[in-house]
């Protein structure tokens, strides 16, 4: 699974996450989580708030600047659903 899919999938929630927490979530392993979200801190692409150790927990705020999921844009733009809880 790609980092990209991760992110948007933790942009469309609006959850905090935690390795485990998001492994279970997406069904891959913890290890591969943990690097997910490493991947996702570090890079300059991914506005997200972390909160400090022990217990880290990640929670994307915007992906490139765009602060709603793609599957968000998609229902907006094909089925004239409302955006929920974002501002655009």
């Amino acid at each position: 699974m790609k980092t990209q899919l991760v992110a948007e999938h933790m942009l469309s929630t609006g959850r905090l996450y935690t390795a485990s927490l998001l492994a279970n979530e997406l069904s891959i392993s913890a290890v591969e989580a943990s690097g997910k979200l490493f991947n996702i801190r570090n890079s300059k692409k991914y506005t997200c708030l972390v909160t400090p150790l022990p217990g880290r927990k990640v929670k994307v705020l915007a992906i490139s600047g765009r602060k709603v999921s793609r599957s968000a844009l998609w229902n907006l733009a094909l089925f004239g659903k409302p955006l929920q809880g974002a501002a655009a």
